[in-house]
């Protein structure tokens, strides 16, 4: 797979030289040194800075806008999260805290009021922090940095360069950027680690960091990649749902999804209303929109989501040219993207019979209540130590059909489907099945895409030291689809600062970072390195249950072994709980001997089928047998089980006879004490262990995790 399409490498090229040909005035103050530099107050940005100045480090965030959130606090105003058990780390105290301020200050509003009594699961539910208004993101991002002495933010400021020694990044210039596009005074940042969480990777560019763009071919690694025409977002007459279509080839070529300004829109309640646009923006066109005045407003204060999708606010074309272009030429874009957006908001005032929704009037009041940031869903993505793929998240690639793969390694977790947004608009009505005139590149993967991990090395750039980026991470187009869901890149960005820190307290290069070092910090910092809808950070089992998880010694079933009784296919048909740990459940001696093998990584020995209650084909087979094999090489045998029936003699001639095997039973799905798992755990560790202090009780899965972590991992962590 090629890392840069020929004709995007030329561009690249072509406009990352000219994002340092403009000319600006010097700052005649000396550079500002700091420990971590980390440019984008975006969510990865806010949750990098958080985890290194919490490990001791100073922090300089750099934001481009007046305030801090990125996306979040520029429109997006809602999770896409999947599930609410999904967000961690840092992501999960700006949830918590959105949830609090609802419930506080937000109480009597009509949608916090409903939201109330709705299940907590539903999305979007502002009772439980899965919604906001921009200005309360903003705020509660201010404050969660504020509380960090350590970190010092700069606002208004946009990075022209990076300041190199040999193949080291050990700086970055910016230069003042207002809300109109213009470039004002240099400053320089020197960081021992520089972190680059925008949107668009423009550090890439200055430090020469190879780089993809666009849209990768279709290969047995992605067969959704490249083109492609599906039923999303529209209806296809005589189609099942998710369903491709005629016409998509799988090139390659070097679109981006679309853009766009997530307006919001407020119910005045009185079409007289001074946000009511009065004339449309230049180049309205309203065959471009679409609007439903049955649309509902989402957040407190009657505020809407005015995303539109193939007939909407997003726009295609220009996506790539923003990501490569320098801040001059952005401001011409942005002004492209402003006008259709503006479009579609005098759409909806005028075709679309909702008068009664103008620009929020206590939003973004410094910019005309428009929003900060263009919402750029991707941007550039390193060449990293590992490209994560379509495979990584996919149930059935490479997945064992309820998760993707496992990863050792991981720093990150997704939870969320593929999500491209059309890569081509739609331009006739009625809108042609596939082919010319009809929406290209849409993708949603609601029923392949699996909970996944992101190993550390997606964040690494292969020819550069000193650098780290969170965001545009090494990973193709389909990949980007899911990881660009912000509470991902917050636990990215989480990673990338715990690296940091640790890089500059242990004196290593990034790359150089023990893995199991950055997990266990991570742990500390309540982020989840896989994903468990029953497991929150609070949970006593969950650091164990984590790291044992990585080995493969918990979690770990596959579709095969999740269907075996029908209470687990009830599970799997009632989705969170397939990803459920179930730590307050009896273990079962089949699960124990599962995750003490895994644990223990001990090679797995059969000699025979020895157990009528435990087949081939059962899923705790090898492991009992392994354990039986261990245990009759000891001296003293540890593994208890019931012979139900005696040797039976068949008659043979020449008075040869054979002995069948004794119907013997182990009862892998009964419930053991922690007397048995103490013992069973010594025998295999052939030493002697203390004995539980209620040696009777029977053990928790959680308790059982617990046990194995501490005996077998704690001891060997960096």
């Amino acid at each position: 797979m090629r890392l840069i399409h020929h004709f995007t490498l030329a561009i690249a090229l072509m406009l990352s030289a000219r994002l340092h040909v403009s000319a600006a005035p010097e700052s005649s103050s000396e550079p500002a040194r700091y420990d971590v530099v980390v440019i984008g107050g975006t969510p990865a940005g806010i949750a990098a800075g958080i985890a290194a100045a919490r490990m001791g480090k100073s922090v300089v965030i750099v934001e481009q806008a007046p305030v801090l959130g990125g996306a979040l606090s520029s429109g997006v105003l809602r999770l896409d999260d999947q599930y609410i058990e999904s967000n961690t780390g840092v992501m999960e105290e700006f949830r918590q805290r959105v949830t609090a301020y609802h419930r506080e200050k937000c109480a009597e509003d009509p949608i916090v009021k409903a939201h109330l009594k709705q299940d907590p699961r539903q999305r979007w539910n502002t009772a439980v922090g899965r919604a906001w208004e921009p200005h309360i993101a903003a705020r509660i991002y201010a404050e969660l940095v504020a509380e960090q002495k350590s970190i010092t933010t700069r606002f208004n400021e946009v990075p022209v360069d990076v300041v190199m020694s040999g193949d080291r990044v050990t700086g970055v210039i910016t230069r003042d950027y207002d809300l109109q596009g213009r470039l004002g005074a240099r400053h320089t940042y020197m960081g021992s680690v520089i972190i680059d969480a925008t949107y668009e990777a423009d550090l890439a560019a200055f430090a020469k960091v190879p780089f993809r763009i666009g849209r990768e071919a279709r290969s047995p690694e992605e067969p959704h990649a490249g083109k492609i025409y599906t039923d999303f977002f529209r209806k296809v007459s005589d189609t099942l749902p998710n369903t491709i279509l005629p016409g998509s080839t799988g090139e390659s070529d070097d679109r981006s999804m679309a853009f766009t300004y997530r307006i919001v829109g407020k119910n005045y309640g009185r079409p007289d209303h001074p946000y009511l646009l009065k004339s449309p923006p230049p180049g309205y066109d309203p065959a471009k929109y679409d609007w439903n005045p049955k649309t509902p407003a989402i957040i407190p204060n009657g505020k809407f989501d005015l995303l539109g999708v193939n007939w909407g606010g997003d726009l295609t074309g220009y996506g790539t040219r923003w990501v490569l272009a320098n801040w001059d030429e952005r401001a011409e874009i942005a002004k492209i993207f402003r006008n259709h957006d503006l479009g579609y908001l005098y759409y909806i005032q005028t075709k679309g019979g909702s008068p009664n929704i103008g620009l929020p009037d206590d939003e973004f009041t410094d910019n005309g209540n428009f929003p900060y940031r263009l919402y750029v869903r991707q941007g550039r993505r390193i060449e990293g130590r590992y490209t994560v793929t379509e495979s990584d998240m996919h149930k059935d690639l490479r997945g064992n059909g309820l998760r993707g793969p496992l990863h050792a390694d991981s720093v990150a977790i997704g939870v969320y489907n593929v999500d491209s947004h059309h890569v081509q608009n739609p331009t006739m009505r009625p809108e042609p099945r596939s082919g010319p005139g009809a929406a290209e590149g849409t993708l949603h993967t609601f029923d392949i895409t699996a909970p996944y991990q992101i190993p550390y090395g997606a964040l690494l750039p292969r020819e550069r030291k000193g650098i780290i980026f969170p965001v545009g991470i090494s990973s193709t187009h389909i990949a980007m689809s899911s990881i660009r869901m912000e509470p991902v890149w917050s636990e990215l960005g989480q990673a990338a600062g715990v690296a940091a820190a640790l890089a500059i307290t242990r004196g290593v290069e990034l790359a150089d970072v023990p893995v199991p070092a950055i997990q266990k910090e991570l742990l500390r910092q309540k982020c989840a390195l896989i994903f468990f809808s029953d497991l929150p950070a609070d949970a006593p089992a969950f650091y164990a249950v984590q790291r044992l998880s990585l080995l493969g010694a918990a979690g770990d079933l596959g579709i095969e072994d999740f269907c075996w009784s029908d209470s687990n296919s009830e599970r799997l048909r009632a989705y969170p709980a397939a990803y459920e740990f179930r730590p307050n459940d009896l273990s079962t001696r089949g699960e124990f001997a599962r995750m003490l093998v895994k644990a223990l990584q001990i090679p797995l020995s059969i000699t025979a089928s020895h157990f009528e209650d435990v087949p081939r084909g059962h899923p705790a087979f090898k492991y009992i047998e392994t354990i039986y094999d261990h245990s009759t090489q000891s001296a003293k045998p540890f593994l208890d089980y019931e012979e139900s029936g005696k040797p039976k003699a068949r008659g043979k001639a020449k008075a040869e006879t054979r002995t069948e095997s004794p119907a013997a039973r182990v009862h892998p799905d009964a419930s053991l004490t922690g007397a048995d798992a103490v013992r069973i755990l010594s025998g295999m560790l052939r030493k002697e262990l203390p004995a539980p202090s209620n040696p009777n009780a029977n053990l928790t899965r959680g308790e059982a995790a617990q046990m194995l972590y501490h005996q077998l991992e704690a001891p060997n962590e960096p």
